[in-house]
């Protein structure tokens, strides 16, 4: 009796290190929508990106004091599950305040140009968790398949 399996196929995943610096994680992003655009719709693949950009752009501009070292390295892994994608981020920066996981919505006259970023990380999210052990923050969350309906 010959039995016949057929592959499963792997799941789509995304795996990259680098430096917080912005032309990278603009290039890194990139390459994320490139290689997951077959796994999932644009328009959750447009929402991964928003959250990620957020976050990694956060890494960059205050993960590090002015004249407090090099900018901290960066670990991302994205994976494709049928909940929605999977996300894990860790970097070598300063420790992340709690603040910033409780994030209400904030006002649009008190920050007309910014401000909004750990809101919207926390809106499109599930799931979302933060530790730091020794030198590294560690961030998981899940970019949910469903957009969120609106409050």
């Amino acid at each position: 009796m010959t039995l016949t399996s057929h592959p499963s196929p792997l799941p789509a995943a995304f795996n990259r290190s680098f430096v917080a610096r912005p032309r990278l994680v603009r290039e890194v992003l990139q390459a994320m929508t490139t290689a997951l655009a077959r796994a999932t719709s644009p328009e959750h693949l447009g929402r991964t990106e928003l959250v990620l950009a957020e976050l990694l752009n956060n890494v960059t501009q205050h993960g590090r004091g002015r004249g407090a070292g090099p900018a901290p390295f960066i670990h991302l892994g994205v994976v494709v599950q049928p909940q929605g994608l999977a996300c894990s981020v860790s970097d070598d920066g300063g420790l992340l305040p709690r603040l910033c996981l409780r994030a209400p919505a904030p006002d649009p006259q008190d920050y007309p140009e910014g401000g909004f970023g750990w809101y919207l990380i926390g809106h499109l999210t599930q799931s979302l968790i933060y530790f730091r052990e020794g030198e590294r923050n560690y961030l998981a969350f899940t970019v949910p398949t469903d957009a969120p309906r609106p409050s």
